[in-house]
């Protein structure tokens, strides 16, 4: 994906479907602000209880509470101070390539979890 955010234009695919095509600056932009990841012991409890307080879409991706938001920087003390001792670590970011693929698939490029048997020859990741 990072050689992707050098392109004039690219096409994203998924299992042979395709999920976005534009500029790189253009699928960024569609995410509307900032991405935030957040760890806790219970990330689904967490999700479930900032959707409910917030009003936000929260989703829960590798055991990170996963939110899209539009000035992330502000939310952030927020949701802290809303859920004291609950969050063990957070980070905010601007969106990549890798957030538009997950924004449009609802899973990451790579899957620790969904780990194939590696063809011969090939150790890694599974691609979706």
């Amino acid at each position: 994906m990072e050689e992707a955010e050098h392109c004039d234009r690219l096409a994203i695919l998924n299992e042979g479907n395709l999920v976005a095509l534009g500029t790189p600056e253009a699928l960024t932009r569609e995410i509307g602000g900032d991405v935030i990841l957040l760890e806790a012991r219970d990330p689904q409890s967490l999700a479930d209880q900032i959707r409910t307080k917030f009003h936000v879409d929260a989703t829960v991706m590798d055991k990170q509470v996963r939110i899209e938001i539009e000035n992330g920087h502000r939310f952030v003390p927020d949701v802290v101070e809303a859920f004291p001792g609950e969050i063990q670590s957070l980070s905010v970011s601007k969106p990549t390539l890798e957030d538009v693929f997950i924004h449009r698939t609802g899973h990451r490029f790579w899957s620790e979890d969904a780990e194939a048997a590696p063809e011969p020859g090939k150790k890694g990741k599974k691609k979706h």
